[in-house]
């Protein structure tokens, strides 16, 4: 008689997400690489910058809803994440964001706090989730931090990419 969490657990590892080979590594980013990230998608995609963390319940509650935006609005969008886990927790975000399907370049925190708040936003508190959101130009559509729900993040996006 076969074993039922047995054939459960196999059947949950033969459903992987994404296969391994198709995650990029999570890439350290210090204060000073945000701009030049930013700047890359300018005058092609909308992007919304995230930070988040896998400490951070609202935060992990609402990375659905990122990757969901991202694979929908993919030719008009980049979405940006930025983990402030620390660099020793870096195996636990790259299982994290594996398990979500995030198959795009993603990032570390490396650096002091105080310039990379600052280098996300000017009026950041440090609160996390924080999301930014830019138009195709570099124009900020919106700035929160606090979870958002799908649709709130649809709405601005859909600004975002109609600005």
């Amino acid at each position: 008689m076969r074993h039922p969490l047995l054939l459960t657990g196999l059947l949950a590892a033969s459903c992987h997400v994404a296969p391994k080979a198709d995650i990029l590594p999570v890439m350290p980013i210090q204060p000073e690489g945000i701009p030049a990230v930013m700047a890359s998608h300018q005058g092609q995609k909308a992007v919304l910058l995230n930070v988040w963390a896998t400490w951070c319940v609202p935060c992990v509650e609402e990375m659905p809803y990122l990757v969901r935006l991202q694979d929908e609005f993919k030719d008009e969008l980049a979405v940006v994440l930025i983990s402030a886990d620390f660099p020793e927790d870096q195996p636990r975000v790259d299982a994290f964001l594996r398990d979500m399907g995030v198959t795009w370049q993603t990032y570390l925190k490396d650096g002091k706090d105080e310039p990379f708040i600052l280098a996300v936003h000017p009026d950041w508190t440090g609160a996390m989730p924080a999301t930014v959101i830019y138009d195709r130009y570099g124009r900020q559509i919106a700035f929160f931090e606090k979870p958002a729900d799908y649709e709130t993040f649809k709405t601005h996006i859909l600004n975002a990419i109609q600005s």
